[in-house]
């Protein structure tokens, strides 16, 4: 049995597209044996003139060959040759008592039933294309087996390279699903079916939540094999007539017929959402994902292809909005967001060469003291059309589409800039934290970027702090370890922001070379009212000092939260309660008005 396609449904689907085929040959390169027709074998004492009656008795006969007693080919004679030279005058007179030996071409081309096609063609061409007239001898074991016609050799390969390309076109060579193109003549076709029938069609849009941080933490390998495990799943959780489809990236739709109502649908996505949620194993990883589903149904929402497409797209962002993991059904209120994303999308394709970001600068000081020990850097971005963009809707967009990697450039080389800007004016030198993100951390010789701008910048480097999330860090601790020992070879100081909210493991943490512990603000909020908050910053302030590590508390908003934390030992503090995040001009008036660098926390400032 010859062996299937990878796909079993795209071997099912070709087979359909081409029934007078073995799609099974064509995908798998089939062999010469496929070709092989079976033409008595001449001896080279064969008369010539019976040759010639042989020819002209049977007109789809093109050549025949020749062998010697143990049926081992010696050569072979074709019939345009042959009839060529008998058209001449007084031929068969000169000729007649001739075997066929004395017409034969000594140097046919042979080749073993078991050759593959393409190799054949590649034969015949180096060969001589006279070979694709004359034919050539299939043999098994060098024993005569029959003949082949380029003709038919020639038709083989057209026949193959349109499947091919069919396939190339139709279906998506990672996971063999069907691609844009197939599926959106499926949805179609679908649509089409259940305006007559009555029946509702619904569209389920499947987006991976965090796909892109497990592509860039343990690499494209395991990121195919990831959507891989994504395609099986999803085929597993609908029916045989159902279609699942790949558009791109981490992108699947699933079309889904003869239904009655919404809730069908729904059910549907619940499976998959579940499906997903289990661990994949991919190489020596257990991963874990989980999507974001948007369904829209024809004809309630839409009766165009292109509607239902963008209504689906519209119910899985804000699904992804509500942090991922569930599904939604379309709503007439979803596409506002859709357009925003897609108006957010396209400002920031141009925002850092029309200059539109501002940093902006929030101080860190002393919990007791209130001197300044340095600033935050933060991103403002002003649209001209939405105005202020909040960074929690615009840094995921860039994340996405990967524009954070000059952003980020940008902000890192302007931070340096203002930073020996601000000494210029008087300042004295104090520690600048700038927040790095997971795609710029993975990015390649992102080691020898920070380097550079430390060099172009003239910053030291003790002044410069690189703030990562505890998903970052801990994505692959093995290779972050060895990444952060090339930053702190530079001097850089290195911290994790929003500690506590994430999952590090104890046993890579006392081996990461960081300097500082963030506690994230969301645990300093009503401290003085909630007793588990209190239990753990606690807990985090004797972990950092067990590690040798300093501690800031971000979010200080009241006089009592701030108290609460320099009781427990929290060296430093930030938040509204001290300065809300300003221009680096304010930030100097700021800096210039408390004597000495100190603040009067009692005040109650700013």
């Amino acid at each position: 049995m010859r062996p299937m396609h990878p796909f079993p449904a795209v071997h099912k689907y070709l087979e359909q597209k081409f029934p007078d085929m073995d799609v099974s040959e064509v995908i798998h390169q089939g062999t010469v044996a496929r070709l092989l027709k079976y033409v008595p074998p001449l001896s080279r004492n064969t008369g010539c003139l019976d040759v010639l009656s042989l020819f002209i008795k049977d007109q789809e006969l093109y050549s025949a060959a020749i062998t010697d007693e143990n049926l081992v080919p010696i050569g072979i004679v074709d019939r345009h040759s042959l009839v060529e030279i008998f058209i001449q005058p007084f031929a068969r007179d000169l000729n007649y008592k001739k075997t066929i030996d004395e017409f034969m071409d000594p140097s046919p081309i042979v080749v073993e039933a078991h050759t593959g096609i393409d190799d054949l063609a590649s034969i015949i061409v180096d060969a001589g294309m006279r070979h694709m007239v004359n034919g050539y001898i299939v043999t098994k074991n060098g024993i005569y087996a029959g003949m082949g016609t380029g003709h038919d050799l020639l038709d083989e390969i057209t026949r193959r390279k349109q499947a091919h390309l069919y396939y190339l076109a139709h279906f998506d060579q990672l996971t063999g699903l069907p691609n844009r193109l197939l599926f959106e003549d499926r949805l179609q076709r679908a649509c089409l079916n259940a305006q007559r029938h009555g029946s509702k069609v619904a569209l389920l849009f499947i987006d991976l939540d965090r796909f892109k941080f497990i592509n860039d933490t343990f690499g494209h390998a395991s990121g195919d094999l990831l959507l891989k495990g994504v395609a099986e799943r999803l085929v597993a959780c609908v029916r045989k007539s159902d279609t699942v489809a790949r558009l791109s990236g981490d992108e699947f739709t699933v079309i889904l017929e003869n239904l009655h109502n919404a809730s069908d649908a729904v059910l549907v996505a619940e499976s998959i959402t579940a499906a997903l949620a289990k661990p994949f194993s991919v190489l020596t990883n257990d991963l874990h994902i989980t999507s974001s589903i948007g369904v829209s149904l024809f004809p309630d929402h839409d009766l165009t292809t292109d509607g239902l497409m963008r209504k689906s797209d519209a119910a899985m962002y804000k699904a992804k909005e509500n942090y991922g993991g569930q599904c939604l059904v379309y709503d007439e209120h979803m596409e506002n967001g859709v357009l925003e994303r897609l108006t957010i999308e396209k400002g920031l394709r141009t925002a850092l060469d029309d200059k539109e970001f501002r940093l902006h600068y929030q101080p860190q000081c002393n919990a007791v003291t209130g001197e300044v020990l340095g600033v935050e850097v933060l991103l403002r971005w002003h649209h001209p059309r939405l105005g202020l963009v909040s960074p929690a809707k615009f840094i995921p967009i860039a994340e996405e589409t990967g524009l954070i990697v000059p952003i980020g450039e940008w902000v890192l080389r302007e931070a340096c800039r203002q930073h020996m800007a601000w000494q210029g004016e008087g300042l004295p030198p104090i520690r600048i934290a700038v927040n790095i993100s997971a795609v710029q951390f993975r990015q390649r010789d992102f080691h020898g970027l920070v380097k550079g701008i430390i060099e172009e910048s003239g910053i030291k480097p003790e002044y410069l702090e690189l703030e990562l999330t505890e998903g970052v860090v801990m994505g692959d601790a093995p290779t972050t370890i060895d990444s952060l020992a090339q930053l702190r070879q530079l001097g850089v100081r290195l911290a994790i922001d929003d500690f506590g909210t994430g999952y590090s493991s104890l046993s890579y943490l006392r081996e990461f070379p960081l300097d500082r512990l963030k506690i994230d603000q969301s645990f300093i909020r009503n401290i003085d009212k909630v007793p588990a908050n209190l239990a753990i910053v606690r807990a985090i302030v004797a972990l950092g000092k067990n590690l040798g590590l300093e501690i800031i508390a971000e979010g200080i908003e009241t006089n009592s939260e701030l108290a609460l934390v320099a009781a427990n030992d929290c060296a430093e503090v930030q938040g509204y309660h001290i300065s809300k995040p300003v221009p680096s001009d304010h930030f100097v008036a700021w800096f210039l008005s408390r004597a000495d660098c100190r603040m009067n926390f009692e005040s109650g400032i700013v």
